[in-house]
């Protein structure tokens, strides 16, 4: 049986997924909270395998907890599962940095968060383990634009970012350099790779990546872009929050 504890200043969401996390025969919720001091309380006296954790609370946000988290429990501490209403870039990234294992934008898909409590219960598929902070960073806002990381598409398009970074003149030689590079790191073929990219990007067109202020003065609406367009894209709003 897993185990897991919510917190969120909003009762009806506390209501809501403790009902549907309880109708799994394999979970079951010990205790919710609406507040971070509360949350703190709750998460020592039920010690829960998970810990769902909104970003914005009163008294004490979802950083606070983390941090307070860390100093008090250190490594027998939940695995957290961060939620939040927006995703903004820093605030993400410090609640990686302070140990969360995985992070989802409201609203989200029931059965992707069932799926990453199970992983997350059985010690597999820690979000971001072993990454660099660039992957971290380039991984978060693949997260928000609605591209899932547990299709192939994700790592194809994260790893096409990092040698676009690097080397801008790959925008260019897409097909013939970039699709290959990629393919070799992945053990994979360029066909693949760029098929898997152009599924991962018109689905989360479709699905409402088109409102995301990146997009802001593309003309065309309604086509979502190509491969080489999304990472031109991409790597311009990276640079651009990074100045």
């Amino acid at each position: 049986m897993i185990t897991l504890c919510i917190a969120d200043d909003n009762r009806e969401i506390v209501d809501l997924l403790s009902r549907q996390l309880e109708s799994e025969p394999d979970l079951r919720v010990v205790g919710t909270a609406h507040d971070g001091e509360t949350c703190l309380d709750v998460v020592k006296t039920h010690q829960p395998d998970v810990l769902l954790l909104d970003i914005i609370m009163p008294h004490l946000d979802g950083i606070g907890v983390l941090q307070r988290l860390n100093e008090e429990l250190g490594d027998d501490k939940p695995e957290v599962i961060m939620l939040s209403a927006f995703g903004k870039d820093e605030v993400t990234k410090q609640a990686v940095q302070l140990g969360a294992s995985y992070f989802l934008v409201k609203p989200f898909n029931i059965q992707q968060l069932l799926t990453k409590i199970r992983e997350l219960s059985e010690g597999t598929n820690r979000e971001f383990d072993g990454m660099t902070p660039e992957e971290i960073e380039i991984s978060l806002l693949l997260q928000q634009l609605g591209i899932s990381p547990r299709i192939k598409g994700f790592k194809y398009i994260r790893q096409a970012v990092i040698y676009v970074r690097e080397r801008q003149d790959l925008l260019g030689l897409i097909t013939k350099e970039l699709y290959p590079m990629v393919a070799k790191e992945h053990e994979t073929t360029s066909s693949r790779v760029e098929r898997a990219m152009r599924h991962a990007i018109k689905t989360a067109w479709e699905n409402g990546m088109r409102d995301h202020e990146m997009f802001e003065g593309r003309p065309e609406r309604e086509r979502s872009p190509k491969n080489s367009e999304f990472i031109s894209y991409f790597v311009t709003y990276v640079s651009f929050k990074n100045n």
